[in-house]
């Protein structure tokens, strides 16, 4: 039963502020730690949370209890993941963008228990490839919980795992990192016919990635080669937690279990979002567009694919400057993204001029993938989870890895509306744990009342063998069974043109 059972538990809608986010009081397992004299409910959450999972059930309220016993021996070398994405223009955001450290706190008490002393935990992720990851950790606090954590004697480490750094303007990749010296390991991961990506229907795709080298993103991608830049770290750890925040999202609807998996991958030109043009063109960028455009996207698609991909790295700079200036003076009518809260606390309205520019040429509301007819991006999320799921220590592919792996999802704050870079902050006070990505992200969903099916991603997911889910295992609310979403819990804002998809549906006990 444990393998798919999710527990999620419904209380604190606010983040302890006093670093290293100690608990409130001592616990019978840990009667000597240190506590802080502020409340801190988001441990106490996690905790319950390994509680209602039964984990070391026979000594639950004892000295000896260790939730991660059965997870964890003495030895291993475990991974920590949060979900780091980027750092927000405005810090009064960055809570509902990342994972908070006060969630990571007490998963790396658990983790150092189980360990007896030998062994280590790195917490570490692959952010965006333009994120400042020491802004992140600074501004989040999880830099001087880990360094005071190890002042305490814990074998306990902060990591970027990326291998490529890069600065963007105006969305556009203009610049290498000057910190790149800075990198970690990765290893080449290519699934081969086995990737979502392979067969007829992507046959003449072009894909297009996080950034503006498309020429390297469909070297890595095209016919039955479809290639990953996978983290050492990762790929050599005996256990990964992963910690996603749950928030919705432009390209795939939502982001939690799933989606946090794209963060194991290391360069993101190994990342497809979206195949080019519209629906009626072969790609899934955007829906059909109109007839007498389709030539002048067709030319554009040409200048990305023949021109922008060789010299992006040259033009960067003046195509960013030259972006601001076509469109700062401009009264043509803009999308909510101008508009939210992010912009309001003192975003620059340049950021995303490139997908301005996709609008215009299109003239469609959609760019650059941002619509549910996008599966492009769910098969490259579904490719990075087989990877996590079904490699070995070497890169290769597996029935099931001898990796093990848990989830804990903070949702205590959260961001909705065109997440996961310009959010609306939402209170929502839950925290999920389970052994099973799928099985957390829908009982999720069911929370806020959202039938998973209606999202492509899960919908996809779910026909997937080695996903490893059939249906079975407890949904637990507070410990009781989840059957319908609380009423008190606020409904969810959907990303531009999802709000068919992300709307409230009713769920059946």
């Amino acid at each position: 039963m444990h393998n798919f059972s999710t527990a999620i538990v419904y209380g604190e809608k606010n983040y302890p502020k006093i670093i290293p986010f100690d608990a409130s009081k001592p616990y019978a397992e840990f009667p000597a730690a240190c506590c802080s004299g502020e409340t801190n409910g988001v441990y106490d959450m996690v905790r319950q949370t390994l509680i209602h999972l039964e984990m070391d059930k026979i000594n639950t309220g004892t000295e000896k209890w260790s939730p991660f016993c059965e997870l964890i021996k003495p030895g291993d070398t475990v991974i920590i993941k949060p979900n780091l994405v980027l750092d927000t223009f405005s810090p009064d955001i960055q809570n509902c963008t990342t994972t908070h450290p006060a969630v990571i706190r007490p998963i790396i008490d658990y983790c150092w228990k189980a360990l007896e002393g030998h062994g280590k935990i790195v917490v570490g992720d692959c952010p965006g490839a333009e994120a400042n990851f020491n802004e992140i950790v600074t501004r989040t606090g999880l830099n001087e919980m880990i360094k005071t954590l190890q002042n305490r004697g814990v074998s306990v480490e902060l990591k970027d795992f990326r291998a490529v750094k890069v600065m963007m303007e105006n969305g556009i990749w203009v610049r290498e990192q000057d910190n790149t010296h800075d990198i970690c390991k990765s290893r080449i991961v290519d699934l081969g016919y086995e990737s979502l990506l392979a067969g007829s229907r992507y046959k003449r795709a072009k894909f297009h990635g996080a950034g503006y080298d498309i020429k390297a993103t469909n070297r890595h991608h095209h016919g039955n080669i479809h290639r990953y830049c996978v983290s050492e770290d990762i790929l050599q750890a005996d256990v990964v937690i992963s910690v996603p925040k749950f928030k919705t999202h432009r390209k795939a609807g939502i982001t939690c279990c799933l989606k946090n998996l794209v963060g194991i991958n290391a360069d993101k030109n190994y990342l497809p979002h979206f195949s080019i043009g519209g629906k009626n063109m072969g790609g899934d960028e955007m829906p059909v567009i109109s007839k007498n455009r389709v030539f002048l996207m067709r030319s554009y698609n040409w200048f990305r694919e023949h021109i922008l991909a060789y010299s992006w790295k040259i033009i960067g700079k003046p195509g960013a400057a030259f972006l601001r200036f076509m469109f700062k003076n401009s009264n043509k009518t803009t999308t909510l993204l101008d508009h939210n809260a992010d912009t309001k606390a003192g975003q620059s309205k340049d950021v995303d001029m490139a997908r301005k520019l996709h609008t215009w040429i299109s003239k469609q509301s959609v760019a650059a993938g941002a619509w549910p007819g996008n599966e492009t991006i769910c098969g490259m999320i579904l490719d990075l989870n087989r990877i996590f799921l079904c490699c070995g220590k070497d890169g290769s592919l597996r029935e099931k890895t001898d990796r093990k792996f848990f989830y804990i999802a903070d949702t205590v704050q959260i961001g909705m509306g065109n997440g996961p870079t310009h959010p609306t902050s939402m209170d929502c006070g839950i925290i999920a744990a389970g052994w099973n990505g799928f099985s957390l992200d829908t009982a999720l969903l069911k929370m806020f009342g959202i039938d998973y099916h209606v999202i492509p991603l899960y919908r996809i997911a779910e026909k997937l063998d080695w996903i490893h889910y059939d249906g079975s295992g407890a949904q637990l609310l507070n410990g009781l069974p989840l059957t319908v979403p609380p009423d008190n819990l606020p409904r969810l804002l959907a990303p531009d043109n999802w709000d068919y998809y992300l709307t409230e549906k009713e769920i059946s006990p």
